[in-house]
């Protein structure tokens, strides 16, 4: 899966999804196969661009401000370079306390983005928004109000395509909240993870490690599967150290079988498991709940992983760690 930043549907533990332009899209689609990144000392993400130009600093306090929400937007939306990041002059918001900049974000393919920041006067919590919302008139419906919802790059005087309906006539920001004094990388630990004993590709020493959880019955797992794959072992071959993590969904009905079967055939042959896990992926439209055993090639591994698949203990093993 080519690591693009995906500004259509980020989300914040804390405060919900952050409503961004349709127009970005990740390559590799993936649903519920997700990827964590673990940066090692030497990650080149952590000091590619943690500072843009210091052009701004002319602008005193000001352009200090600028640069810093420069650089962790560079982050939070992964891209590689801070100057992909265009912050534009501070003004005063119709709400008391915060301040508003427009932010165009945009990559090395021609996409770009428009969004809109609030800013607290701290610094330390900012309001991420791609609509802007407009004053307040008596609504078609009596005693509500409504307020004309705008895309950040669209003209104030240009028509409005959908409204926000309220009780009262006040003031309102529709985004989501971020925190600007956490890591805008968003890393996780992953020393509560157990890494250990699983598939794996690369070296142990690469600084970049990427865990993959995924369902053997999931189409999108199956698109990513092959294009991380292939980085691992072309593009970035000895950079990257990539773990296979079952998780099998219960909305799949052969997922679990196909999890046990592959940490069988994981035990038997480590090497073999990508070969496996690559021919379960491409058959995913032949298999059935009632034949995934039948596609082992090997009768003698067919043996051995149905004695796995039967041991209790190896299925609580499968699933007590993710």
């Amino acid at each position: 899966m080519t690591l693009k930043p995906n500004l259509r549907s980020t989300s914040n533990a804390e405060h919900g999804p952050i409503r961004i332009p349709r127009g970005w899209r990740v390559s590799g689609a993936m649903v519920l196969c997700v990827a964590l990144l673990a940066f090692g000392a030497s990650a080149r993400a952590d000091s590619a661009d943690d500072s843009p130009s210091t052009a701004g600093m002319a602008g005193g306090k000001a352009g200090s401000d600028n640069m810093q929400l420069q650089v962790f937007l560079q982050r939070r939306f992964r891209l590689p370079s801070a100057s992909d990041v265009e912050v534009g002059p501070r003004r005063t918001s119709p709400i008391p306390g915060l301040s508003v900049r427009t932010v165009k974000v945009h990559n090395d393919t021609g996409q770009s983005g428009v969004f809109v920041v609030y800013t607290d006067n701290s610094g330390k919590t900012a309001i991420l928004s791609d609509v802007e919302v407009g004053s307040a008139t008596p609504g078609p419906l009596h005693g509500l109000w409504t307020r004309p919802l705008r895309p950040a790059n669209q003209a104030p005087d240009s028509t409005a395509k959908s409204e926000l309906i309220t009780d009262s006539p006040g003031k309102a920001i529709l985004g989501t909240v971020i925190d600007l004094t956490k890591d805008p990388w968003g890393r996780i630990s992953l020393n509560k993870v157990h890494l250990d004993d699983r598939a794996t590709l690369g070296p142990d020493d690469a600084p970049v490690t990427i865990v993959e959880f995924g369902d053997l019955e999931c189409p999108f797992c199956a698109r990513a599967f092959s294009e991380i794959e292939t980085l691992v072992n072309t593009t970035h071959k000895g950079q990257v150290r990539l773990i296979f993590k079952n998780f099998p969904l219960n909305i799949h009905p052969w997922a679990m079988q196909a999890a046990i079967a592959s940490e069988c055939v994981r035990r038997q042959n480590p090497k073999a498991f990508w070969s496996f896990a690559d021919d379960i992926y491409r058959d995913q439209g032949a298999i059935t709940p009632q034949n995934p055993r039948r596609r082992q090639r090997d009768r003698r591994q067919f043996n051995a992983d149905l004695s796995c698949q039967r041991d209790r203990a190896g299925r609580a093993a499968l699933g007590q760690d993710l």
